[in-house]
């Protein structure tokens, strides 16, 4: 039976796109190689261009994809490679010809080393006075990286991302070790990955970024993320377009968690509510104690970096701050000290991701304010230290995951079956209690088991659209589900509310 599925499983295996990760020191052009091929390399044809970011995207050089992790420093990648999962594929050690190998180059180095990651490394900023390529390859040999033409195999290319120079050249580079790889899927099965990132968002809910590893990934899919089954109810890729499905190696943005999953996490598509359900309560008892655990224990950090005016005002902020912690929220003050907000806080920000700047009674000089707004840092000051404080809170609140209430509204029995077009079925129906509405949610039940969800299209009385049909009426119903309807079922007609929760 394994020789099978072995023989099945490399009959329908195909390349995949290679999924590659950017490090490197502060200030060596990271973020500036990946602005670069995010304007010129985004596959022809979307639309829309890049509005935000999700942490991860999609490019295309010569008819090839390659797939880019721009959250390089979060757990997603040191994470999962420690479960056995690929974060990534192939990285890229981002060292500047005018500064050389620094200290978050060497933590780079050891990152990459304990993944077993193949990688080449980008002498980036060659266009700058000062640029010395062979010293950076004589520093890079210092920490035992050896590159082509000084004793070594790892590739290596002299770029700059400000004028681009090269950087085709680098790509092709990652191509050609992306073959070496050998790196395929299986687009036939169900979809397995990882969380590459998530968040509250305060006007859809939570948001996550998922990376499909293997397999395609469809929107009717229920998903089991550790030990919670979740529906997925806006997909789009990462441009934000509203897709139907994706391929491996493709990064895609999905609404509608009922909790904010944690970055590196595993999860595994299934047809069905069941199927996921029964996946999650067969796993490891070891590894459900685990999932449990982090689940009642998993918090949202809120990372921040406090600057006052003197050391009295210093020491009862953090005391405040300290009694913002709770069951679900922990409080980390990064860096706190007395003075004005300066280049390097924001540049500390910068490099830690998902930092807020807190100044009391401080003052921030307009060009250290111009590249905090660049880099989208967020800074929030004040004079009355109450004031203050009530502003943290309401972005902590922001980060909470919104409670999700079911409010049920009626009850259709099935009577007859019309039409039925993959995943979606015209049905006819009798309310039986309440009233359904157009758009709403609906539980499908057979013999009173709970086998799958829809969601409710259309709906239509004596042959006329309507939004809403109340008891004691038949209706007609077209239906979006993944479970396959049957005349006798019971359709349980429920909404879901939004509530905000605060601090």
């Amino acid at each position: 039976m394994a020789k099978k599925q072995t023989q099945h499983a490399e009959a329908t295996a195909k390349i995949r796109p290679p999924i590659i990760v950017v490090m490197g020191h502060v200030d060596h052009g990271k973020t500036t190689i990946l602005d670069w091929y995010r304007k010129t390399k985004v596959a022809e044809g979307e639309t829309g261009g890049i509005t935000q970011h999700i942490g991860a995207y999609k490019l295309e050089h010569k008819g090839k994809k390659i797939t880019f992790i721009d959250t390089p420093g979060h757990e997603a990648f040191s994470k999962l490679r420690s479960r056995g999962a690929h974060a990534a594929d192939i990285a890229i050690l981002v060292v500047a010809a005018d500064d050389g190998v620094k200290p978050q180059t060497r933590e780079a180095i050891k990152i990459i080393r304990e993944n077993e990651l193949p990688f080449a490394v980008a002498i980036n900023k060659i266009d700058k006075p000062g640029a010395n390529i062979d010293r950076v390859k004589q520093e890079l040999a210092q920490e035992e990286v050896l590159v082509e033409g000084y004793g070594g195999n790892v590739p290596a290319v002299a770029v700059s991302a400000k004028t681009g120079k090269h950087m085709d050249d680098l790509l092709e580079v990652i191509l050609l070790l992306a073959e070496l790889e050998e790196l395929s899927a299986d687009p036939k099965k169900y979809a397995e990955g990882l969380v590459v990132e998530a968040h509250m968002d305060p006007r859809r809910g939570v948001t996550a970024t998922l990376l499909v590893l293997d397999g395609t990934l469809k929107k009717q899919n229920m998903l089991a993320v550790g030990k919670a089954v979740e529906t997925i109810k806006i997909f789009e890729d990462f441009l934000g377009i509203p897709i139907e499905d994706a391929s491996p190696s493709s990064p895609v943005h999905i609404v509608g968690f009922s909790g904010v999953p944690a970055s590196g996490e595993r999860w595994q598509a299934f047809e069905t509510k069941g199927e996921a359900e029964k996946f999650t309560a067969g796993l490891p008892d070891a590894e459900k104690k685990a999932k449990t655990k982090n689940a009642l224990s998993e918090k949202i950090i809120f990372n921040l970096i406090l600057k006052a005016d003197v050391f009295g005002s210093k020491e009862a902020l953090e005391e405040a701050l300290a009694k913002f912690g709770t069951a679900e929220v922990e409080l980390k003050i990064l860096k706190s000290e007395v003075g004005d907000i300066n280049e390097s806080d924001v540049k500390l920000a910068l490099a830690t991701k998902l930092v807020t700047v807190v100044g009391f009674k401080v003052r921030i000089d307009p060009a250290v304010r111009m590249l905090a707004d660049n880099a989208k840092i967020r800074i929030i000051m004040g004079e009355i230290i109450y004031e203050l404080l009530d502003h943290v809170k309401e972005k902590i609140s922001e980060m909470l995951p919104p409670e999700i209430r079911r409010i049920d509204l009626g009850r259709v029995k099935i009577l007859k079956l019309f039409k039925k077009d993959g995943h979606r079925q015209v049905i006819g129906g009798r309310v039986d209690e309440g009233v359904i509405k157009k758009g709403s949610e609906t539980e499908i039940k057979r013999l009173k088991e709970s086998i799958g969800r829809a969601t409710l299209l259309e709906l239509q009385q004596n042959k006329i659209s309507t939004s809403e049909i109340a008891k004691g009426l038949e209706c007609g119903m077209l239906v979006d589900s993944a479970t396959a309807i049957e005349i006798g079922d019971v359709l349980d007609i429920f909404e879901e509310e939004v509530i905000k929760r605060t601090l």
